[in-house]
């Protein structure tokens, strides 16, 4: 583990950077929307926006990186992310943003490629799951960071948006300041939706489940959140707490998918996460510090089904199939990630606020059923990528 962080350092430090930027600046899109007086379905469209950009960015952005390099590409990313931050500072319009938030999926969809696909090669085909677990506790830990920051600023003033603009920047300097040797990848084709259904079921399942997810929570929990009487502090809080809680879980399951079965594992944290789920649906958030302790066990159940799945995907690629395997993933995630703050919005309106965590407990309870129901069709898929590799 210590020769993975030490071989990664410069790109988790520009990782953590990126997230920063992120963590303040998705959950100050939806507070900012909510202040001006725009709908639940207002903000779910500006977030389904830039996953939508996620989803068209992986169709062929992965092909690019492999021609430019994980070093010039993650760069470029971030300049484009960092204009774009300053340019939807001067008007507030849900088509406006929505069109920015979208141009920014797509290079959100290049920057999960580059820094995904980089973590699993270096970690090599007997620590994919610990690889991508170190990967995604860096990147949660670095967004419960950025809920932090919220408290730098108004939410009425421009500063969030400058304050994320000089996030995205400096993530560029270590990659610029320190010379390291980036992973060498050699031309493969992409693996679309349909060859990843055929190669892992489940994992191309877990990416669209993860989508609508995480998507669901970044967009419309902090308006949860508003609609229950929180102060933006609060709200900051619980943002902080629930995604601190996908960091403190991700690398002890990720090291025990490695050891145990990433299948297994993943059905049992898709099953938690249920539970939790319809059981915070029934409480009063601001009851007792009962409700907190939930959020931070949801959270750290919920934000591992993204890894899991992912590890399950590429369990049997080669590494010359990473890139395209990761991108083919990200693609399978835009997907959910589209649905998901359109679908919520219905089910808040139906139940009230507690609606967003039952609509949560109702996909991942699909997830877990679908995992336990066909355990064989997965083995048969994993014997088609055995054959294929070979």
């Amino acid at each position: 583990m210590l020769t993975l962080l030490k071989a990664l350092l410069v790109p988790i430090s520009s990782l953590i950077l990126m997230m920063l930027a992120s963590g303040l600046f998705n959950t100050f899109v939806s507070i900012r929307l909510e202040i001006e007086g725009y709908s639940t379905e207002d903000i779910g469209i500006v977030t389904s926006a830039l996953y939508l950009g996620i989803l068209v960015g992986s169709l062929r952005i992965d092909r690019w990186i492999a021609r430019a390099g994980h070093i010039r590409s993650f760069a470029i990313f971030a300049i484009v992310l960092t204009l774009l931050v300053l340019a939807q500072a001067m008007w507030i319009n849900i088509w406006y943003w929505s069109a920015l938030r979208f141009i920014g999926g797509i290079c959100t969809a290049g920057v999960f490629i580059v820094i995904e696909s980089w973590f699993l090669i270096q970690g090599g085909p007997q620590m994919r799951g610990t690889s991508i677990s170190l990967y995604l506790a860096i990147l949660y830990a670095a967004l419960s960071g950025g809920q932090l920051l919220l408290d730098l600023s108004d939410p009425k003033s421009f500063w969030s948006f400058y304050i994320t603009a000089a996030l995205l920047g400096a993530s560029i300097a270590p990659l610029l300041l320190y010379k390291i040797a980036q992973p060498k990848i050699s031309p493969s084709e992409r693996l679309g939706l349909l060859q990843l259904l055929r190669l892992s079921p489940l994992g191309f399942a877990g990416g669209v489940i993860s989508g609508m997810l995480l998507a669901s929570i970044y967009g419309l929990l902090p308006v949860y959140g508003k609609e229950v009487g929180m102060r933006i502090s609060e709200i900051g809080t619980l943002m902080a707490i629930l995604i601190f809680g996908g960091f403190s879980l991700q690398w002890p399951l990720g090291h025990l998918a490695d050891r145990t079965g990433k299948r297994k594992i993943l059905n049992i944290a898709s099953l938690i996460t249920t539970l939790l789920a319809f059981t915070i649906a029934t409480m009063h958030p601001l009851s007792n510090i009962s409700f907190m302790t939930l959020a931070w066990f949801f959270g750290g159940f919920s934000f591992t089904l993204y890894p899991l799945s992912m590890a399950h995907a590429c369990e049997r690629m080669k590494e010359n199939q990473i890139v395209p395997a990761t991108g083919g993933f990200v693609l399978s995630y835009g997907v959910g990630a589209i649905a998901g703050p359109l679908l919520a919005p219905l089910s808040m309106q139906y139940f009230g606020s507690a609606g967003l965590f039952y609509f949560l407990g109702a996909i991942t309870l699909m997830l877990c059923l679908f995992g336990i129901k066909r355990p064989a069709t997965y083995a048969s898929a994993d014997s088609d990528a055995t054959r294929d590799d070979s």
